[in-house]
């Protein structure tokens, strides 16, 4: 990490912010109650502990036992960090300092900082909030100046500082954006089913590289993580050979002209029933066969049913996962952000997958509010694992039952280097699949429709009759994907 630079104790936000906030600079935390400003702070200071580095928090929004109590609920140990409160301290024995801020005056209140910061003598510190200090000001030009001079306290002590503060309507807010080094701004959006989805953004870093737009992140037992968003180009392994994964089944392997290419994108459309699942297991079950680990991301059935299903069809899995040659997890998909979830496939590939399989896109994106920013996370996601020689195997569900025209309330098809399309049909007295290659960027293929077959035991991909194609036909012709 540059020396210019103090690591916040959040990877995921050093990672935003090029490594970390600017050394003895201050920067803005703005955000509204209960977007994790505070928890934030505490990680910046524990990390800095840590390292061995002197860190206060000075603290007139909560009281020092609100701020252990927070600290405790994740797990952190305040015990090496100087703590100045609202509250007198009613253990002296304490290495935290505390002030009785009801009673203080503004002009008490800035004395009581900088006697602070003159006794502790910080490399960083986080001092929460600036609401009451705002509050503690006659008027705008008043707390302005009050502003200016905190901020020069903490210059003049070469620290490196966060300043807390609550987003408000407040004629005299937004001073501080203009009158500090870096504002960092934190959201909290609560959508109509799920949990809370919060994301952050740097407003401005001067003179410090920063990567622009939202980051998802997440609040759990041991403080907030960050997901950066997703940039294609970034570690980037340049040119890559299309190679193919080979298929042992003859006829699908003459259909997709030998395979499916790594490097490249594999859509899998149909209606509910026609076996976008099964096939997407087939491919990755094969490329774990074959040594290339496999990651597979469900949202749909659970792992243990997932594996059940795949076992009695003749493609039992359990051998690939012990040998870490194929993983499986599941989402919750009002429970995982679109940031989250694309760091928990990068963190896949990073450990070696070559072959990443979303079952489904369908279930996903139903579970989301914002549905065309998740489509775009998407594409971004994509065109990353493209770069990286990842093939990826995406399923989309169509509406539409047996004898319906398929309908995708999704144009999804752009994403996509190859398109397999299955439908289900009648024919005689039985329902069977059909199956089709719509689109191939890559290679030459084959656009017969062949019939999938799903039995107990096996999945394959045989010859039509001249008469079944009759009727798989009519079943195909019909658009959708």
């Amino acid at each position: 990490m540059s020396r210019d630079k103090v690591a916040s104790g959040i990877a995921g936000l050093d990672q935003v912010l090029d490594g970390g906030f600017p050394r003895n600079r201050i920067t803005l935390v703005e955000g509204a109650p209960g977007t994790g400003k505070t928890t934030v702070g505490l990680q910046f200071m524990l990390a800095a502990a840590e390292r061995g580095e002197r860190a206060l928090f000075f603290s007139v929004a909560q009281s020092e036992g609100e701020l252990r109590m927070i600290a405790e609920s994740h797990g952190m140990d305040l015990s090496k960090i100087w703590v100045r409160s609202s509250e007198i301290d009613e253990r002296p024995e304490d290495s935290a300092i505390s002030v009785d801020s009801s009673e203080s005056s503004l002009a008490q209140l800035v004395h009581d900082v900088t006697e602070a910061i003159n006794t502790v003598k910080p490399d960083v510190m986080v001092f929460d909030s600036l609401l009451e200090l705002r509050l503690l000001s006659s008027g705008s030009v008043a707390y302005r100046q009050n502003l200016l001079a905190l901020r020069q306290q903490i210059r003049q002590a070469e620290v490196t500082a966060l300043l807390l503060d609550h987003v408000a309507d407040d004629p005299a807010s937004g001073h501080e954006q203009g009158i500090l080094h870096g504002v960092l701004k934190l959201e909290a959006i609560l959508p109509p089913i799920g949990s809370m989805h919060r994301r952050l953004s740097v407003v401005k870093m001067r003179g410090s590289k920063f990567r622009e737009g939202y980051h998802d992140f997440r609040i759990r037992s041991g403080g907030v993580s960050v997901f950066p968003r997703i940039v294609p180009s970034e570690n980037d392994r340049g040119s890559v050979t299309l190679e193919q994964l080979g298929i042992e089944d003859e006829t699908l392997s003459r259909m997709l002209g030998g395979g499916l290419e790594f490097g490249t994108t594999a859509l899998i459309a149909g209606q509910a029933g026609s076996g976008k699942s099964t096939l997407s297991t087939l491919f990755a079950r094969q490329a774990a066969l074959q040594g290339k680990e496999a990651a597979l991301f469900l949202f749909e059935e659970r792992p243990e049913i997932f594996q059940a299903r795949s076992s009695s069809l003749g493609m039992p899995l359990e051998e690939s996962m012990k040998s870490g040659n194929l993983s499986l997890r599941h989402y919750d998909p009002t429970e995982v952000s679109p940031g989250e979830f694309c760091r928990d496939v990068v963190a896949a590939v990073e450990h070696g997958a070559r072959v990443v399989v979303i079952d489904s896109l369908t279930g996903y994106l139903n579970a989301l509010p914002d549905r065309d920013n998740v489509l775009t996370h998407l594409h971004t996601l994509l065109q990353y694992l493209a770069r990286q020689g990842c093939l990826v195997l995406v399923t989309l569900a169509q509406k539409g039952l047996l004898g319906e025209p398929p309908v995708s309330e999704l144009e999804t098809s752009y994403l996509a280097d190859s398109v397999i399309i299955l439908r289900q049909y009648a024919h005689r007295s039985q329902i069977r699949r059909s199956i089709a290659v719509l689109k191939k960027r890559h290679s030459v293929h084959e656009r017969g429709i062949q019939e999938l077959v799903i039995r107990p035991g096996a999945v394959e991909v045989i010859e039509l009759s001249p008469e079944a194609a009759e009727s798989a036909q009519a079943a195909q012709e019909m658009t959708g994907a």
